[in-house]
């Protein structure tokens, strides 16, 4: 798929972060999420209460039908990245922007990050 279409492909969705573990249930918790369609158009999220919550929104920001949410976090960041050689979008995670780029990229097998966004933490 070496053509000028942007990314038909998004495989490794990444799933959402964990829950809270016992002894820490207090703790506050942020969760944000990135979706994006084949057109490269994407919509973020951020400090919702809920890994459901931040989908739904970065769905609806992203506006198409054909947009999917690629990567969800908490306490953190969240990119994707696009590898036209692949054309493919792939989602990354991470403590920092910087790390979740990486992340985006390396998942992505090369190419550039194309979003980021981070929680309040």
């Amino acid at each position: 798929m070496a053509s000028g279409v942007l990314a038909t492909a998004f495989p490794g969705a990444a799933s959402a972060a964990t829950s809270a573990t016992a002894g820490a249930s207090h703790a506050r918790y942020y969760y944000g999420a990135i979706a994006v369609a084949p057109s490269g158009r994407n919509g973020r999220s951020w400090n919702y209460a809920s890994a459901a919550a931040a989908k739904r929104r970065a769905l609806k920001e992203c506006g198409r039908s054909s947009c999917k949410v690629l990567v969800t976090f908490v306490n953190g960041c969240g990119a994707v990245a696009y590898n036209a050689r692949r054309n493919v979008y792939w989602g990354g995670r991470g403590s920092t922007p910087a790390k979740a780029k990486r992340n985006a990229v390396a998942n992505a097998g090369g190419g550039r990050w194309v979003v980021y966004q981070c929680t309040d933490r």
